[in-house]
């Protein structure tokens, strides 16, 4: 791309150069030498005049735009200029530019220090928020223990006495009530692990075909008990880097997510595995009622509803899913979802292959070869 300068002196240098040779043709083809000399003359004055104009311009002119130009990307670079300084020659467009400049370093660096202090704020209100998570966790668990504990004493009837049905059925729910709040804090704690990024994890080798065989024994008589019919499609069953009781949980959330959006008639659950290069491919798909696009958007954000009605069925905290990722990826993995309104659901994840030793790679080709 050319600049303002170079392009002045090749039309200008080009100008004066066609003067002063029609200057000179002029001297050469007059009869009368007095006059083509005073031409010549003139011509060569011209020339010069030109030249001079040119470079004047071009010091008045280009000059300061090319300041400009560079405190512009100067600022854009660091978002601040070492000198405010710029001289606009009296000419009135670059008065204006200037000025424009000035005025437009000025509202940048006002929303740039606002930006700071909001995020310097968000960074306090995220670090309270953690720390109240905590706290608020820790207490709850402190007397939810006891609770359990005389929950059971009290449904082994002879440890404290009998109770009548309407006394044991109350207990029952009791006891129900107090597992959905110790599930409660056992995610808003492995959430809180997750954002701190002390989430504990086992990278063993384990086979990809077994970690979906556990999730299908687990869930075949959840699925009969309410008509779904749970499907199993092994197409990779390559071994991964993986901890198993960490993907069981995946695999539960995932599922159990999936039962509370299905059909009420021909519900089908699909969980099984693809070959995704130096991936395998996880998935749990259902024919349930599907989310939009603005859903699937926030459907990993922490307590994020599909349904937040309050007639919804599915209960939860909306931790599941943010739990179900960041374990994943805890895994050097990534998750993802593909669905359509009224078309169901796949919930999608990947976890590394795992590589084979060289050692041993060596010592399997050995013995194929002796064999």
């Amino acid at each position: 791309m050319i600049k303002i300068k170079q392009a002045l002196f090749l039309i200008f240098g080009i100008t004066s150069f066609i003067i002063f040779y029609i200057g000179i043709l002029n001297y050469i083809t007059t009869e009368d030498k007095n006059i083509g000399m005073v031409i010549l003359v003139f011509s060569a004055i011209v020339s010069s005049g030109t030249f001079f104009a040119t470079f004047y311009i071009s010091n008045n002119l280009t000059k300061p735009i090319e300041l400009l130009a560079r405190r512009m990307s100067e600022f854009s670079k660091y978002n601040s200029i070492r000198k405010n300084g710029l001289d606009d020659k009296g000419i009135q467009e670059l008065y204006s530019l200037n000025k424009n400049f000035k005025e437009m370093t000025r509202k940048v660096g006002d929303a740039l220090e606002k930006e700071k202090q909001l995020n310097q704020e968000l960074k306090e209100i995220d670090s309270k928020k953690t720390e109240f998570m905590s706290m608020i966790s820790h207490e709850l668990k402190t007397p939810l223990m006891p609770i359990k504990g005389y929950v059971q004493l009290l449904q082994k009837q002879e440890m404290m006495g009998q109770l009548n049905e309407k006394q044991l059925d109350a207990i029952n729910e009791i006891s129900i009530s107090a597992k959905k709040l110790e599930k409660l804090i056992q995610d808003v704690l492995m959430a809180q692990k997750i954002d701190l990024g002390k989430l504990s994890v086992e990278k063993d080798i384990i086979e990809s075909k077994i970690l979906v065989e556990n999730a299908y024994k687990a869930f075949v008589p959840a699925c009969e008990e309410n008509g779904v019919k749970l499907m199993m499609s092994v197409t990779a069953s390559d071994k991964v880097y993986s901890d198993s009781d960490r993907i069981a949980e995946v695999f539960s959330n995932l599922i159990c997510n999936a039962l509370a959006f299905l059909p009420e008639k021909d519900a089908t659950l699909e969980i099984g595995t693809k070959d995704n290069s130096n991936f395998v491919t996880f998935y749990v798909k259902d024919n349930g009622v599907g989310m939009s696009d603005d859903q699937q958007q926030n459907i990993f954000k922490k307590f994020y509803q599909v349904d937040t009605s309050s007639k919804r069925k599915k209960e939860g905290s909306g931790l599941g899913l943010a739990i179900c990722e960041g374990i994943v990826k805890a895994l050097g993995g990534k998750m993802w979802v593909q669905s359509k309104l009224g078309k169901g659901t796949t919930f999608y994840f990947d976890l590394p292959k795992a590589k084979i030793p060289i050692q041993q790679f060596r010592s399997v080709k050995a013995k194929n070869s002796r064999n």
